[in-house]
């Protein structure tokens, strides 16, 4: 049991978040209520960077199967083709350069001093980053999930990663439901 910062420290959410994930918790909704006595965006920000770090986990994974070869674009199924946002206008890039690039431009954005200058506060207006961020991290997801299945699946039977993003981004209207493409009974 470790010693929580004191309320005032920027370090105090992502410990309560440290905490609730080493609980191994299947109650995630519940999971994702942000304590009383803390800033709702500050305790989503804190889920987020979470995210961000645990799908680097799965990218290494994803690494062994998805290459510029194997996966010459970012897909999700055949109706889904996503363009890369890290470049000045969005292009097509591989899917694994497509992840790379969405998680290394999320990880830049959440640390941005410009736009969330405090972890305890944030900005009304860095708020609308929880959508894109949101929206593109599950692409990673959904391209793991429809092309990758075997990595996929051993990596959420492990992580509930995926299941949790998914709760997280429903409980706080992140993601429309019409973009939740990976059926949700295949989560566990």
């Amino acid at each position: 049991h470790s010693l929580l910062q004191t309320e005032e420290s920027p370090l105090v959410l992502q410990e309560l978040v440290q905490l609730q994930l080493r609980s191994q918790r299947t109650d995630f909704e519940e999971m994702y209520h942000c304590p009383e006595g803390y800033d709702d965006a500050a305790w989503q920000f804190e889920h987020m960077r979470q995210f961000t770090m645990e799908l680097n986990q799965l990218t290494v994974i994803l690494h062994d199967v998805c290459s510029k070869e194997t996966c010459p674009l970012m897909k999700a199924t055949d109706e889904w083709l996503f363009l890369c946002a890290a470049h000045k206008k969005p292009q097509e890039c591989s899917a694994i350069d497509y992840i790379i690039h969405t998680l290394d431009g999320t990880a830049a954005l959440l640390n941005s001093n410009k736009w969330f200058p405090s972890r305890v506060s944030i900005p009304q207006s860095s708020l609308t980053y929880y959508k894109s961020i949101a929206r593109r991290l599950y692409r990673v997801f959904s391209h793991a999930f429809f092309h990758h299945r075997e990595a996929f699946d051993e990596f959420e039977s492990q992580s509930h990663l995926c299941k949790r993003f998914v709760v997280f981004s429903k409980l706080f209207d992140l993601i429309p439901e019409k973009l939740l493409m990976i059926p949700q009974d295949q989560l566990g």
